[in-house]
């Protein structure tokens, strides 16, 4: 059992993510509204809209870290579709063994965010360990926005590699995003040091 000052990590499906469902999306909100990231007032009933949405989805997985019944962070995500389009709308061309999809090949880590007073803790990467272990996929993707440079740094250090940017988007806030993957062989080995907020994907 935990003791009362101990964070406990733990992921489930959608009856988690139906529990946790508010305080997700006050974490989400208090995090990504402040800088470095852009933000305008319609992300928030937009991330509430798509995290119900996505909770449907077959594979979908959500972690959480808390204190007792407080959440501190959370990271969720799901399988990418063979037809999902992420790979569209690159400046560059990527290659094309990078692009190709096919059912089971990858999972898609859409948001990871921690609390400021959480941070420089290990807590990040204790969620994104969890969220990606035992996964049956060959990677993970997620995307982050270019000016949160202190995550991308603990995204590379967690080894992550960027393949591109995507956009400019219409309509999007911000209207481009960097897009990492990671071979999902390689192990989250590192939980020390200084640790930033990963963005949402």
């Amino acid at each position: 059992m935990a003791g009362p000052g101990e964070v406990v990590v733990e992921g489930g499906g959608r009856e988690s993510a139906t529990d946790w469902f508010q305080q997700i999306c006050d974490v989400h909100d208090r995090v990504f509204s402040a800088e470095p990231f852009a933000w305008v007032p319609e992300m928030s009933p937009a991330h509430k809209e798509e995290l119900r949405g996505l909770t449907a989805v077959a594979g979908f997985r959500v972690v959480v870290a808390r204190r007792r019944d407080r959440l501190l962070g959370y990271a969720y995500g799901h399988p990418l579709p063979a037809d999902h389009g992420w790979w569209g709308d690159f400046a560059e061309p990527l290659p094309a063994g990078l692009v190709r999809e096919w059912p089971g090949r990858t999972f898609a880590v859409i948001s990871l965010a921690v609390l400021p007073g959480q941070r420089g803790r290990g807590t990040g990467g204790r969620l994104m360990e969890e969220l990606l272990r035992d996964r049956a996929e060959q990677r993970a993707i997620l995307s982050v926005q270019p000016t949160a440079l202190a995550t991308q740094r603990l995204y590379r250090h967690w080894g992550w590699t960027n393949v591109g940017r995507k956009g400019p988007l219409a309509g999007v806030t911000p209207p481009c995003w960097d897009i990492y993957v990671r071979d999902l062989a390689f192990h989250l080995s590192s939980r020390n040091g200084a640790e930033a907020v990963p963005d949402e994907g």
